[in-house]
């Protein structure tokens, strides 16, 4: 295959995107994956997060087209380079990578493409459990709008499997920072999936909506050994929440998943709903906040593409 320059690779998987052509598309994103991968190994930071942006950009072009094979090469491109820039200490290149997995993940799922949006999120959950990528409150919660994103978008168009791949992602999230005491994360990682709970059952997906609730009682049940009340009370809320949308909607199946998980939590009493409401609202600003810069594509100062390698 014939290794392109950047400007070069960049104005022809353009192209290849606007006439669908995945060939010219793949050669494209391949030259541009090996310039981001050389601009990583020479510590050129910048030029790899312009090099990311614009393999973003061909690919949700092929993707806003349903070229779904060019969508999971892209994703599959883009989270080796969100290793790479884990591995060598590059923050802000490995942020751009991940950051842009989501949004190809979302848009796919916008557009029904369940194999794409499924390997966006697979490809999500490797990158947030690198060793030394589950430190940051922020990340975390970035990560897990990014599922909530997709799980959404999957149900507005009406596909299940999407949901269903969503709510196991932002799932074993929440169970492994709830494992770690990780209070705020964990209620915001439940905010998010009775909000993927909510468009399931708008849509009377009774298998969604039934895992949806199995996953907030098994964080809720981890949330109660680590001893984080208010984790438990707003499991208890969600449950509530999605068992009145299924009993609304004679979802039956729903109606007793959620009746059920409940009962887990029938003994653990209540906490200070003041106080309860005082902390939801800190975190869903924190999240407005993390969702304004996951939607934000602010350009990145560098030098501008380089002819050759």
């Amino acid at each position: 295959m014939i290794t392109l320059n950047e400007a070069e690779a960049v104005e022809a998987g353009l192209s290849a995107a606007k006439e669908r052509d995945e060939s010219k598309a793949f050669q494209a994103l391949d030259s541009l994956s090996g310039i981001a991968t050389d601009f990583l190994s020479e510590s050129e930071d910048a030029d790899a997060q312009r090099v990311i942006l614009s393999i973003e950009d061909i690919s949700e072009a092929a993707t806003e087209e349903e070229m779904e094979l060019v969508t999971i090469n892209s994703v599959l491109a883009l989270g080796k380079l969100a290793k790479t820039a884990a591995e060598e200490g590059y923050e802000s290149a490995h942020t751009k990578a991940f950051i842009a997995i989501g949004r190809l993940g979302r848009i796919a799922a916008a557009h029904s493409l369940e194999a794409g949006s499924k390997v966006a999120a697979t490809t999500l959950m490797e990158i947030w459990n690198l060793p030394r990528q589950r430190q940051s409150q922020e990340k975390t919660i970035a990560f897990s709008l990014l599922f909530k994103e997709i799980g959404v978008c999957g149900a507005r168009r009406g596909t299940e499997e999407i949901v269903l791949n969503a709510v196991n992602c932002l799932g074993e999230i929440g169970n492994k920072i709830a494992a770690e005491s990780l209070e705020l994360e964990t209620i915001s990682a439940l905010l998010l999936l009775e909000e993927i709970g909510e468009s399931a059952a708008e849509k009377y997906f009774d298998e969604a909506l039934s895992s949806t609730a199995l996953s907030i009682e098994e964080i809720g049940k981890i949330s109660l050994k680590k001893k984080l009340h208010k984790a438990v009370l707003q499991s208890q809320r969600a449950l509530e929440t999605l068992r009145v949308q299924a009993e609304e909607r004679s979802m039956t199946n729903s109606s007793v998943v959620t009746e059920m998980s409940l009962d887990s939590f029938k003994d653990t009493g209540n906490a200070d709903f003041e106080e309860k409401v005082e902390k939801l609202q800190e975190i869903k600003n924190l999240q407005i906040k993390i969702h304004s810069t996951l939607l934000s594509r602010k350009s990145v100062s560098s030098p501008k593409p380089k002819e050759s390698f």
